[in-house]
């Protein structure tokens, strides 16, 4: 398994997969080892990357769980322009030197992946297009060799289900919407959360061609979602393996797995 001392992490995973929680747990575990460490939720007013798609997801929750809103913002045009994700260019850059330059460890959950590419990829660009823009971003965020977090449900039917319960029918159908709403559900006869079942399905298959050219520290965590604590501890051990293995139980068989 690669190991690191990194100062960028990026945590990414579908819907639900468990991003926002790792984030704060590793920003826990790291201060508690007299690190300074922030962790950014992906609608952080202060985060250091802005993407199209959570400026989109602001117009959409604007005036609350609305699919109509929903749908609107999806079906926005993409303009991928100027730096990588269609935003000033140099933002990545910065945040590299940021790491680099000072003692703080970055956290972020959603923004490289989830925010960043995916949207190309719902948009319909062509698969040159979605494996430019990961390699844009990668090269901006090379001096700091950012370590690659995913987190990887193995049964993606059971995990939409799963977090669409949780989160409530109207969440659900709004997230039903956006998707619907994107060109790559055009000319596909798609209908409800099986839109958003197949979405992942496809999605999840570009992730492992990215995921194999990511070049710095990485570790993919399957099944996370079974026992949290050991997947916080497959992380930890990747991350900062001088720190020794965490106490509590061994992951099982049936727990989560990593693979990198």
């Amino acid at each position: 398994m690669p190991v690191s001392t990194a100062r960028l992490i990026l945590i990414d995973g579908m819907i639900g997969a468990g991003k926002s929680t790792l984030a704060r747990d590793l920003e826990t575990w790291l201060t508690g080892r007299g690190e300074k460490a922030q962790a950014y939720n992906e609608f952080a007013d202060d985060h250091p990357i802005r993407t199209q798609a959570i400026d989109r997801l602001r117009v959409a929750f604007a005036g609350g769980l609305d699919p109509a809103a929903s749908a609107a913002a999806a079906a926005e045009p993409a303009a991928f322009s100027g730096g990588p994700g269609g935003y000033p260019p140099g933002q990545w850059r910065a945040l590299a030197q940021r790491c680099l330059s000072g003692p703080e460890t970055v956290i972020l959950e959603s923004t490289f992946l989830q925010n960043s590419v995916l949207p190309a990829f719902t948009g319909g660009a062509p698969a040159d297009v979605v494996t430019g823009l990961f390699s844009a971003i990668e090269e901006e965020a090379a001096a700091a060799a950012p370590f690659l977090v995913y987190l990887r449900p193995s049964d993606i039917v059971a995990a939409i289900a799963e977090v669409h319960r949780d989160r409530g029918e109207a969440w659900a159908a709004q997230n039903i919407a956006w998707v619907r709403a994107r060109p790559w559900a055009a000319g596909r006869d798609l209908h409800g959360r099986e839109a958003v079942i197949q979405l992942y399905r496809e999605w999840e298959q570009v992730v492992d061609t990215l995921f194999a050219r990511h070049p710095f520290g990485k570790i993919m965590v399957v099944d996370p979602q079974q026992d949290r604590a050991a997947a916080l501890r497959l992380v930890q051990a990747a991350l900062r393996p001088e720190a020794g293995p965490e106490r509590g139980p061994v992951p099982s068989s049936t727990g989560p797995t990593s693979t990198g």
